[in-house]
């Protein structure tokens, strides 16, 4: 668990997202509407903006950087979180309804959920996301009555793990991936 949060930093630099006297990782917690919250490291959050209009790129210290909803269509957006990337070009934000929360938690605080807990936390909590998930192909996704299921496959290629955090699922996103896509869609 600790590589999947730390690699996304240089090797010199993990001192600061892992302290070395007390064993903790400072996480930000990112709601999301339609799936289990996002977990990233605190060191990655660049700024947390207040943004009630729904966007596809937004303007941040002069620099363009393209944007993915955790939230549905028909949910009015709260905040935008913008994450630091490996480089400025892939820097993205995250575009949320509600809060951003900070925990600082060992790295055994946060287990990896094996398939039947991820499939059961699913079924019981975001059970239009598990039909996306276990449809066949994009048709049957885009074709189903449930609001945003596309939305939902499309956020399941950038899940890299699932983790319990308090007895609560939550996912770690493979943000490089997410960011290499918004900048290639973008462009």
């Amino acid at each position: 668990m600790a590589n999947e949060l730390n690699r996304y930093f240089k090797q010199d630099e993990d001192v600061g997202v892992l302290s070395i006297t007390t064993g903790q990782l400072t996480i930000a917690r990112i709601p999301s509407s339609s799936s289990p919250d996002w977990i990233v490291p605190q060191a990655l959050i660049l700024s947390i903006d207040n943004y009630d209009e729904r966007i596809w790129n937004y303007l941040w210290r002069g620099q363009e950087v393209p944007v993915y909803h955790l939230l549905p269509k028909d949910e009015q957006p709260t905040h935008l979180v913008v994450l630091e990337s490996v480089t400025d070009i892939h820097r993205l934000a995250l575009q949320i309804h509600g809060e951003v929360t900070f925990h600082s938690v060992r790295i055994a605080d946060l287990k990896d959920a094996d398939d039947a807990t991820y499939q059961a936390e699913l079924a019981t909590n975001y059970p239009d996301l598990l039909t996306a998930l276990n449809a066949p192909d994009d048709a049957l996704v885009e074709s189903s009555r449930a609001p945003n299921l596309a939305d939902y496959s499309l956020q399941h290629a950038y899940i890299s793990q699932p983790v319990m955090l308090a007895g609560e699922l939550c996912v770690v996103a493979d943000l490089d991936k997410l960011s290499h896509f918004l900048v290639d869609l973008d462009s």
